[in-house]
């Protein structure tokens, strides 16, 4: 076997190179040309399934958020404190009026000046006074224009104020994790911005007649406006000039209280997204399965919507051939410069153009975006109302380069024959190989029943060592899996302390990415009183030891109510019963919990000066669990009853546990409560029992 199988193996090799050269000769050219065709029509598929998923995903976060019954309260409660802010003197007034317009001139007016984007100032400044109150003491005064969405409470007072510090951690966290460059709740009788993340020049101002009626964003809310029913609508990519020079683009939702349209919520996104999504797959690794294609987005006017690859990679080097093609102008090539994108600038070549709006998927040969011939193809993008397409292109001489390389045919080419042949060899060989297949058949049994591998006596000394080898493997491959499995059940055993038991299930079952409504659970929040300036005071080793003593108290008092720890946010301890483990008496159990948690509390700061206290707030509701690992594994409980019982916590005093009426109703009756404010089903009560006992 050591010396006629490698000469037959040998002999059938040299007939194989020499059919394959043949066939290869001949075949070379059109293989290589359909190979193209197949990679320029699948990344181009790709890119068009990728950037509809992605929009259509903005999409479906806007309905679900709008349909929340936060997004109503939030829109009433805007707008009624925004009518107040609107009777508010303009005299009085003047140095809010100055400090807004220069911002404006400064931050937004010369930088579009210089872009060659000439504006006055009634066409970017506030119109009303409650829009220059509000951005004057939101993003002006406390000098944050460029990051004004880490503000909660500007501490001017007014009841808006009060209604941002409830309603803004929410909304800003779904921009940060969502990736977006703003959210925006416009109120539907007037069209005015009665909130928004960002804080730019268009918070407060009227859509319909202030000084961005006319805007892409304006037309977008009209269009939800007149036709709610209609649902969700996404917009096209347009230039917005509170966003500067970036493009943006929005998805905009109804929301609705009963049959009233209460307001409409945008979530607005830029170009940046739909560009990593064809330049980068979205996740950093390149998504181009032909090397030096490249694809972008268009649209129906024939201008490009996303920077192609080449622009990323060397911009100066991309508009110099693009000039030099006469594919841009220079002052076309100059707004480029300034605005740091191609994107509502740059034309497509009509041939590329004409094939995308008569629907032509085919393969041609047509101008790149630089002049240069190439091959590409264009696809719509399954989007309504947007009018996009998604081409693909890929230079003549990169295709040839990559694909016209005459020796990888003839590799190809020799392999498919080499292995066609080599069944006869072995075929012709299977006396010799008798011992391998004796081999091949113990390994494929029960290896424990049999003991080790025994090769016939006279075998050769190769069988002997090969036999040796596969027992070598069999107990590496044994080991190996133990391990695995060792290691899942780690895995395992590390989430269930992360997580609630169901949900580290659903986890290590692979279910993520989901939405799950949990009909009611009642939502405990912990604020601990005195922690916050103890540790600002003195951050030693000390109070940190004390921070985390309090966590692992209260993560403790949970585990024995049946509570589960959601997240821990500064001094606020976020908890839920009967979300993720469903329990009939939910509330009781939380209450439970609350009286625990603040003997534990001020136990453990007895010995700080000033001692630590708490202040709780339950509410029972309907909340939403979400479980997601689109970047990290995030979970979360979210829903109006967790934004009420935190806002219950932060009003009451120390000592204080503030229940609404519908947590005090599920309480059994023994247990002592006082009303502490509001009325009717809106009243909160005070719970003054030591302890919770009785049926719920």
């Amino acid at each position: 076997m050591a010396t006629r199988l490698p000469t037959a193996v040998v002999l059938i090799s040299l007939i194989s190179v020499v059919i394959a050269t043949i066939i290869g000769v001949r075949t070379g050219s059109s293989l290589g040309r359909d190979l193209t065709d197949d990679q320029l029509v699948a990344q181009r598929a790709s890119g068009a399934s990728d950037v509809a998923d992605h929009v259509g995903a903005l999409g479906r976060a806007a309905t679900a958020l709008a349909s929340s019954p936060q997004a109503v309260i939030a829109i009433d409660s805007f707008a009624s404190a925004h009518q107040e802010l609107s009777e508010t003197d303009s005299d009085d007034l003047a140095l809010e009026i100055e400090g807004v317009i220069t911002t404006d001139r400064e931050d937004y007016l010369e930088p579009l000046a210089a872009a060659g984007r000439d504006l006055d100032l009634r066409d970017i400044v506030a119109d009303n006074t409650a829009a220059v109150y509000l951005q004057y003491h939101y993003a002006v005064d406390l000098g944050v224009v460029e990051n004004a969405s880490v503000v909660d409470d500007a501490g001017d007072g007014s009841r808006w104020s009060e209604v941002h510090d409830v309603v803004h951690p929410v909304y800003r966290d779904v921009v940060d994790r969502l990736n977006l460059r703003d959210l925006y709740l416009v109120e539907a009788d007037r069209g005015v911005v009665v909130y928004s993340v960002s804080k730019r020049p268009d918070l407060g101002t009227s859509l319909d007649v202030g000084p961005f009626s006319g805007s892409f964003l304006a037309a977008l809310v009209d269009a939800v406006r007149a036709n709610p029913a209609g649902g969700t609508v996404l917009s096209d990519i347009s230039f917005y000039d509170p966003a500067l020079l970036t493009p943006v683009a929005a998805a905009a939702a109804p929301v609705m209280d009963g049959p009233r349209l209460a307001g409409v919520l945008v979530l607005m996104y830029d170009e940046s997204q739909l560009t990593e999504i064809l330049t980068t797959g979205g996740d950093g690794d390149q998504a181009d399965p032909a090397p030096g294609a490249q694809s972008y987005l268009i649209g129906s006017d024939g201008l490009i919507r996303s920077d192609p690859r080449a622009y990323l990679l060397d911009p100066g080097a991309y508009l110099a051939a693009s000039v030099g093609a006469g594919e841009l102008n220079e002052r076309q090539r100059s707004f480029i410069d300034a605005a740091g994108t191609t994107v509502l600038t740059q034309p497509v070549v009509d041939e590329t153009v004409d094939a995308a709006l008569d629907g032509d998927q085919s393969v041609r040969l047509r101008p790149t975006l630089v002049g240069d011939e190439g091959f590409s193809t264009v696809e719509a993008v399954a989007l309504d109302g947007v009018g996009w397409f998604v081409a693909t292109e890929i230079g003549v001489d990169a295709a040839e380069r990559d694909l016209g390389d005459f020796v990888d045919l003839l590799v190809a080419g020799t392999a498919i024959f080499i292995v066609g042949l080599a069944f006869l060899a072995v075929a012709w060989a299977a006396r010799i190989v008798q011992p391998v297949r004796a081999i091949s058949e113990r390994l494929g049994l029960n290896r424990e029943a049999l003991g080790p591998i025994d090769v016939p006596p006279r075998s050769p000394i190769e069988f002997q060592l090969l036999a040796r080898s596969f027992e070598s493997m069999s107990e590496a491959l044994a080991n190996q899996q133990a391990q695995l499995a060792e290691a899942r059940e780690d895995r395992l055993r590390l989430l269930r302390r992360m997580l609630p038991p169901a949900i580290a299930e659903r986890v290590a079952r692979g279910d993520i990415e989901s939405l799950e409504e949990v009909p009611q659970a009642t939502i405990v929040v912990i604020v601990v009183l005195g922690l916050g300036a103890l540790v600002r005071d003195d951050a030693s080793a000390g109070n940190r030891e004390l921070v985390d003593s309090i966590h692992a108290e209260l993560d403790e008092l949970a585990d024995r109510h049946g509570v589960e720890r959601l997240k821990v946010v500064g001094d606020a301890y976020f908890a839920s019963c009967g979300h993720g483990q469903p329990y009939i008496d939910h509330a009781p159990r939380a209450v439970s919990f609350a009286l625990d948690a603040r003997h534990a509390i001020r136990e453990l700061g007895a010995g700080t000066a000033g001692g630590l206290d708490v202040s709780v707030g339950l509410h029972t509701g309907p909340v939403t669990m979400e479980v997601s690992a689109e970047n990290r594994l995030l979970y979360d409980v979210w829903g109006w009853p967790v934004t009420a019982a935190h806002n219950l916590a932060r009003r009451g005093e120390r000592g204080d546990i503030l229940a609404s009426s519908t947590t005090k109703a599920l309480l059994p009756d023994t247990v002592e409560a006082i009303r502490w404010s509001g009325v009717d089903d809106d009243a909160v009560w005070k719970i003054t029992a030591a302890s919770v006992s009785g049926p719920a």
